[in-house]
């Protein structure tokens, strides 16, 4: 009973914090839109949304596998073996970032496209890719608040204390002044949350050793493969807004974004039944009751489905004046408001079939799954975009939910006999 107390009081403060940071986030926007031109905070959101789709894929997936690895060590005593991965991950993440990261500098030079925003990208996406493995790591030992505060709430927060005394100092919010203030608080939070880590793992670890080649094998194998599928969903998360980056004016962009953020808090829903959906499938498998677990996933989505709803009709009601925070132009985007909304109700059909597909260790399936997304998304940003603008762009991010739904529920059907559709309202409890 205490576990389950104890698992329940850190999803509550896991949310809790998301929920914070969704509101500061959304403040951060609104202050940044309020500042900088259109375009400029269009530029912004364009710099920032290549950055967080390329950071999972920079983590190189350690930011995952070390929820595996990790407990497992510490349970153990395997104090050389703990210490050892933390070393390996930090290295290995630190030396593939800054790799991609000269990469893409050296692919933008040789086109003739290194201008400011792809130095800022490029600049800032070791301190993200590091900064994933870190939260991955405190989360692997239960540090839910060390994990969640500095990145949720110290960082949007610092940026948008910066930005306001730069702003005051009578200087111009350009996109190079913004980045700049996002990097540097990036590399600020990543430093000190590594020094802080650091001082705990060496209490946990103090002896030094050196791992195997075995243990190297070992990790790298389990942490590629988790690059491909998280840096997936990442990327297939973002895909609209990246697409319409490269289809549309910075200001089109801007408006974009400011709708799908007004819609965020809708978004934590889904989040906050992963916290406990996928424990509770891995509790169902372990005991192998496949009456359990269907019942499990049939919950989970009625929990997700009805929850998301009530947030999004929530949103949508408040659209208006959500949108009107940003600016007056800004107001054109509740169409693209209403189609984000229905495309994430028709998400929420699928519950956390994701989380299913990998406790049942359907990472595979995941990935192509995954891979379809992303094709669909492109093709349709592609044709609807020159035609409709951002509502083309966001039609087509809700023919992708609505496709990712049918393929989860059709996958977990076909390969486990599983049912994931359910429209009935959420029980009070289970027998």
């Amino acid at each position: 009973m205490s576990e389950e107390r104890s698992g329940a009081l850190d999803a509550a403060i896991a949310l809790g914090t998301r929920v914070l940071s969704a509101g500061l986030v959304f403040g951060l926007q609104v202050l940044l839109a309020r500042l900088m031109p259109t375009d400029g905070y269009g530029g912004f959101v364009t710099l920032w949304t290549w950055m967080l789709a390329l950071g999972s894929f920079a983590a190189l997936g350690f930011a995952e596998s070390s929820v595996r690895f990790l407990p497992r060590y510490q349970l153990r005593n395997r104090q050389a073996a703990l210490r050892n991965y933390w070393q390996f991950g930090l290295r290995l993440v630190l030396g593939g970032s800054s790799t991609l990261a000269l990469i893409a500098i050296g692919l933008a030079l040789g086109i003739g496209a290194a201008d400011g925003a792809v130095l800022l990208v490029a600049l800032g996406l070791p301190f993200l890719a590091i900064e994933y493995y870190l939260e991955g790591v405190a989360r692997s030992f239960g540090w839910y608040r060390l994990a969640a505060v500095p990145v949720y709430i110290v960082r949007p927060a610092l940026i948008g204390l910066v930005c306001l005394g730069i702003d005051a100092g009578g200087v111009s919010l350009t996109l190079p002044v913004v980045g700049a203030v996002l990097v540097g608080s990036m590399a600020l939070v990543t430093i000190g949350l590594a020094l802080v880590l650091a001082r705990r793992l060496h209490r946990l670890a103090p002896a030094k050793s050196v791992p195997s080649r075995g243990q190297k094998r070992l990790w790298l194998r389990a942490s590629l493969p988790l690059l491909v599928l998280s840096g997936l969903e990442d990327l297939t998360s973002y895909a609209d807004v990246l697409m319409l980056t490269l289809l549309a004016p910075s200001d089109a962009v801007g408006i974009y974004f400011a709708a799908a953020r007004s819609l965020a808090l809708a978004g934590f829903v889904a989040y906050a039944m992963t916290l406990v959906a996928g424990r509770r499938f891995a509790l169902d498998l372990a005991g192998k009751s496949k009456v359990a677990l269907q019942e499990s996933v049939l919950q989970s989505t009625r929990l997700t489905l009805w929850a998301t709803v009530i947030a999004v009709v929530l949103a949508l009601a408040a659209g208006p004046l959500l949108l009107g925070a940003f600016g007056p132009e800004f107001r054109d985007g509740y169409g693209v408001m209403l189609v984000l909304g229905g495309g994430m109700v028709v998400r929420a059909m699928a519950g956390q079939a994701g989380e299913a597909l990998i406790v049942l260790g359907r990472q595979r399936e995941g990935v192509l799954i995954g891979l379809g997304v992303l094709a669909v998304t492109t093709a349709l940003a592609l044709l609807l975009v020159p035609m409709f603008g951002i509502l083309g762009a966001a039609v087509a991010s809700a023919a992708a939910m609505a496709c990712r739904t049918l393929a989860l529920a059709f996958v977990l059907l076909q390969r486990e006999q599983l049912r994931v559709l359910a429209f009935g309202l959420p029980l009070l409890a289970r027998g």
